[in-house]
């Protein structure tokens, strides 16, 4: 296990080639599911061999995949990688007890990709259509602009359009979309085609039907009041995360893909990449190849699993590189975090990366994806650190973490008789100088898991009185 420490010097881009689409999907699935393909791939490749194996005959990763990667690599910028012995200074918690589950549920991915494959497609847009839908995000969203896919496709805007139009319309319907609006529109068209009213209020009035302003937009387009509900009892027939119910099929014990550390004012990463085998190619095949005896059959099954292996191990080296320099240009930008912890995470997107490292948004969307990090603080997934920045009048760095502290302290601090409203917590930010919405309030107490004001002063008065029951109890015997 090596430490290192990125020495940022140049900007590394990465280009889709051939070569790159193994590494671009071994680069978006966790350490679990890596672990088992690697397993796999050393049962049915007769020319690999794991580090256990090893002796004289063996040529190593570095060996085989230097060629490879000069070949695959477009390196405009580069970054330096230095590594440092195991004497790097690590954490005071025990890694080693990090116990790793995964749950055996189909993904939202390969769910997809199980009725993508079905289809009658050239193998080409096949190809295509596989790396859109590995792109979607846990929702069932396109985390990356069509633009981006294209450049990273190559396809012609029309081919792209075509299949994400195919993704629109796989179960479940919907996907693909790059917001909640969006989602909405597309399962609206798939179910009810003829229903032009209930498109047009998707677009236009979806805040007002969800605060229940049927009055308002009955008004503005002319209808009654009643057809309105109507269209909003059809909505209540959509999903407006399609992927939800496959997103709460998560494990419920990972394994940390990294260990950051913050030492002085220094990020160290450490690859938590103990459990992988270690790949090498068996030498003796490739003097097979050079004799003259061997038939032209046995020639070419060498060959080509030779060949297979190769881009196996390049490609695992460039996934670990690319996650060591994504973990760390998050966890760079991150600093607070790691010294102070939850509460004091600065805000941050895709494109902030893209900007650092010069990858395409979707390579970041793939190196985030089911990825998760050891901290002092605790296991979190690389998706936690990012959010979003939040409109402050002192045009600070606040973003939703820093704003869900402070509303964790207010509610902490309230009266217990009289709690905290959304709408008074509201006021109290905005005095603050932070401007966000009412339902902004709502939604981030959700996400504490903190109830509404009413239930948590009944929750107080429930207590309140089991005590004083308690306590007269107590003075009666």
């Amino acid at each position: 296990m090596a430490f290192l420490k990125l020495d940022v010097v140049q900007t590394q881009r990465l280009r889709l080639t051939q070569s790159l689409r193994q590494s671009l999907d071994l680069l978006q699935i966790p350490a679990l599911e890596l672990e088992e393909i690697l397993l796999q791939e050393l049962e049915e490749n007769p020319v690999l061999e794991c580090d256990d194996v090893r002796d004289e005959g063996f040529e190593s990763l570095d060996t085989v995949a230097k060629e490879e990667i000069e070949g695959t690599v477009s390196s405009k910028e580069e970054y330096t990688v230095e590594y440092e012995s195991e004497n790097t200074p690590t954490g005071d918690y025990d890694k080693k007890n990090v116990m790793e589950i995964v749950s055996q549920a189909e993904t939202l991915q390969e769910h997809l990709l199980s009725q993508a494959r079905m289809l009658s497609l050239p193998p080409d847009e096949m190809t295509m259509l596989e790396e859109m839908i590995t792109s979607l995000d846990d929702n069932g969203f396109l985390p990356v602009s069509i633009e981006d896919l294209q450049k990273e496709l190559g396809g012609d805007s029309s081919k792209i359009e075509k299949l994400m139009t195919i993704i629109h319309t796989l179960d479940p319907v919907g996907c693909g979309a790059s917001t909640v609006t969006d989602s909405l529109r597309i399962q609206a068209q798939y179910f009810y085609p003829d229903d032009d009213l209930l498109q047009q209020i998707i677009k236009d009035y979806l805040p007002h039907i969800q605060r229940y302003e049927y009055d308002k937009v009955a008004k503005q387009l002319n209808i009654s009041k009643d057809a309105v509900k109507q269209k909003a009892v059809l909505l209540t027939n959509l999903t407006p995360y399609p992927g939800a119910h496959f997103f709460t099929r998560k494990p419920l014990y990972v394994r940390p893909d990294i260990e950051v550390q913050l030492i002085g004012d220094e990020v160290v990463i450490n690859l938590l990449d103990d459990w992988m085998p270690k790949l090498y190619i068996n030498a003796r095949y490739i003097e097979m190849l050079k004799q003259k005896k061997v038939d032209e059959k046995t020639r070419e099954f060498i060959h080509d699993k030779v060949n297979a292996a190769k881009n196996l191990i390049n490609n695992i080296s460039r996934r670990n590189e690319t996650l060591l320099l994504v973990a760390y240009a998050i966890m760079n930008r991150q600093k607070e975090f790691l010294q102070k912890g939850p509460g004091y995470l600065k805000p941050l997107i895709y494109a902030d990366l893209e900007s650092d490292l010069g990858f395409h948004e979707s390579t970041i969307a793939r190196a985030v994806a089911n990825k998760y990090a050891q901290t002092r603080w605790g296991v979190f997934e690389f998706k936690y650190f990012f959010v979003k920045k939040i409109q402050s009048v002192h045009n600070d760095d606040t973003s939703s973490d820093t704003i869900m502290k402070r509303m964790k302290e207010l509610i902490n601090g309230e009266s217990k008789q009289n709690p905290l409203s959304d709408e008074e917590i509201l006021d109290i930010l905005k005095a603050e100088g932070i401007r966000i919405a009412r339902r902004t309030i709502a939604k981030y107490r959700d996400m504490l898991s903190i109830p509404a004001s009413h239930i948590r002063k009944k929750l107080y008065l429930m207590k309140h009185e089991g005590d004083h029951e308690s306590n007269n109890y107590r003075q009666k015997f």
